[in-house]
This record gives C-alpha cells, sequence and structure tokens, in this order.
C-alpha cells in the first residue's frame, strides 16, 4: 500500500513540474487556433451534427428538404463569420 502511494506521489509530482503548453507558446502544436477549437467543433456542436446526420439517415428522409437544411446552416454560419470578420476589420481600423 505505502509503494503505491509513494508511486503515485512521484508520478504527481513529475506531472507537476512538467509545463503545459500554452496556445501562445511555441511548442504548441495542434494544428488549429488553440485546444478551444476541439471544445466547440467537438463536443459543443456534437448535437447539430446529429441533427444534419438524421436529416439523411433517420425515417423518413427527404433528400431535397435536407440539402435545404443544410444549404440554411451554411448560409446562416457565413453570414455570422462574414459579419464578425467584417465587424473585426472596423474595429481594427478604428481603435487601432
Amino acid at each position: 500500500m505505502t509503494l503505491a502511494l509513494n508511486a503515485l506521489a512521484a508520478a504527481s509530482l513529475a506531472l507537476a513540474a512538467s509545463p503545459v503548453p500554452l496556445a501562445g507558446s511555441p511548442e504548441y502544436t495542434l494544428p488549429f487556433v488553440g485546444p478551444g477549437t476541439y471544445l466547440i467543433f467537438g463536443i459543443v456542436l456534437a448535437p447539430v451534427y446529429a441533427m444534419v446526420a438524421a436529416w439523411f439517415i433517420g425515417d423518413p428522409s427527404d433528400r431535397a428538404k435536407g440539402l435545404l437544411g443544410v444549404g440554411y446552416l451554411a448560409g446562416l454560419t457565413t453570414v455570422l463569420w462574414g459579419g464578425l470578420f467584417v465587424a473585426t476589420l472596423v474595429i481594427g481600423a478604428v481603435f487601432f
């Protein structure tokens, strides 16, 4: 029992001594912006992925209405991201 606790304590000290790579550090090698990207696109948007899959896999399924829904989602996403991009450019030009 004592040996297991000593091993656990040594492992926790070794992990505590190693630095955690941050998104701004040069050794951070994830291909996207940061770990929040994986959280948002992997976990938060999982119900949206399930909804879109159900449009095509579920019963009854209508391909035309499913593609119309995908078009609406793509259009809404484009408008939101495009508007945020333009707002970012305006804020950058006005304040910086």
